[in-house]
């Protein structure tokens, strides 16, 4: 139990220097020294911080929260020499925010799935936000007395005063300064008290961080409520929640799977007869030759994005179909036949776009974009596959697919990382 306590009472404590140290080296970065050794630095301190505010509560993470861990590593690890510095710094959010929820249980459908947006907006706005008043919940309910109660009473009343004066002090400094402004002569005052302390010589390092200082204040009581209130979480809320989602997925399913083959058929029909107008020029990669009227770059970059859009244009309808549709209808078995086809229709747009990719790395050679846009073509192919086997087999595929998709980005960037060191940091 001391254990627990002495957990919880440390996550208090580190609210307010991890939201400074947030702010300062991981939102608003503005120094291009030593980012990714300060992303890592970070990245190792939120993860103890969870893990302190998880057991303060006498939880234990779930196991697959350390599957969320390893990919914040990598992808801190990678940050600069990765795929891409701006899916990276997402990508560390978002990780950030599902991991409240894995490490204490709280995924709407009890694990990794389809509702892995709702889960990320649980976290973000319902905890954090939610949560913002939870620090001060925690710090009052440390105070509770046990048997040994007036030792443990004086104690969190000793940790709740720290607290109260860390939270006040970048308030007594902004008000300092303010009046400083208003008379010179009480100014000059507080610049003789300052320079009188040694530590605080270099008062303009004050007035810079002025603004890190007080904003650490709420984004230390937001990121306490994501953590805390997560942990402080039963699962209650969330599975009453599940069951409403539930039903209002299931209320959205009247349309006709005729209807979902027709428009569905619509799509497949018209990228076969594009294949038949353009295969020749789609397929020309694989045979090693080019059409003549491009050079290598050409041929690579055209209809590469726009192969892209049509498989993201692909997943969206199978996403509107397998929401909208009503399953138990007439016509079920034709809509499975036309998903199957247009999904096989986007592997074939994956394996092209592949393609080009290839002939333009076997030419041109390593950069960070080439590779993002190599792990992208995974993925829509991947999510191609899994839908076919989703829609067979009538097995969700969302946890394959979001855990690979994850796994797959950190492998790049680690790959890509060591392409940079190897051949010499081309971007």
């Amino acid at each position: 139990m001391e254990l627990t306590r002495s957990s919880k009472i440390a996550g208090i404590l580190l609210a307010y220097p991890i939201a400074y140290a947030y702010l300062k080296f991981f939102l608003f970065d503005m120094s291009d020294k030593n980012v990714t050794l300060k992303k890592v630095i970070f990245v190792m301190f939120f993860i103890i911080w969870n893990e302190l505010v998880v057991r303060g509560r006498g939880k234990t993470p779930a196991k697959e929260t350390y599957f969320w861990y390893g990919i914040m590593g990598i992808v801190a690890l990678t940050f600069e020499t990765g795929l891409s510095e701006g899916v990276s710094f997402l990508g560390l959010h978002l990780c950030a925010f599902y991991v409240a929820i894995v490490s204490n249980r709280l995924c709407y459908e009890g694990k990794t799935g389809s509702f892995i947006a709702a889960d990320l907006f649980n976290a973000q706005i319902l905890k954090g936000f939610g949560g913002m008043g939870q620090i001060f919940i925690d710090m009052a309910h440390s105070g509770r007395r046990s048997e040994a109660g007036s030792v443990q009473g004086k104690r969190a009343s000793a940790v709740g005063a720290f607290l109260i004066i860390l939270v006040l002090l970048p308030v007594f400094i902004v008000a300092v300064f303010l009046l400083a402004q208003i008379n010179a002569g009480f100014g000059e005052a507080v610049m003789k008290i300052v320079k009188s302390f040694d530590f605080l010589t270099d008062f303009r390092w004050i007035i810079n961080n002025m603004g890190y200082f007080v904003f650490a204040v709420p984004t230390a009581m937001y990121l306490y409520g994501l953590l805390g209130k997560s942990a402080a979480s039963d699962g209650a809320a969330e599975k009453r929640s599940y069951g409403r989602l539930v039903r209002w997925r299931m209320s959205c399913r009247r349309i006709s799977p005729v209807v979902s083959a027709f428009v569905t058929g619509i799509f497949v029909l018209l990228y076969l007869v594009f294949f038949i107008f353009e295969a020749s020029y789609l397929f020309s990669a694989f045979a090693g030759r080019l059409p003549d009227e491009f050079t290598a770059a050409e041929y690579a970059r055209r209809g590469f994005f726009e192969l892209t859009g049509i498989m993201l244009i692909n997943m969206m309808i199978y996403l509107l179909i397998s929401y909208f549709e009503d399953r138990e209808l007439y016509g079920r078995k034709a809509s499975v036949g036309m998903t199957v086809a247009l999904m096989i229709e986007s592997m074939i747009f994956a394996v092209v776009s592949f393609s080009k990719l290839a002939l333009y790395y076997s030419r041109f050679g390593y950069t960070p974009k080439r590779l993002l846009a190599i792990w992208g073509t995974f993925i829509f192919a991947a999510g191609a596959v899994m839908v076919i086997i989703s829609t067979v087999r009538r097995k969700d595929m969302s946890k394959a697919w979001i855990l690979f998709a994850s796994a797959s980005f950190a492998v790049m960037s680690a790959i890509s990382s060591i392409l940079y060191f190897t051949i010499g940091g081309i971007r």
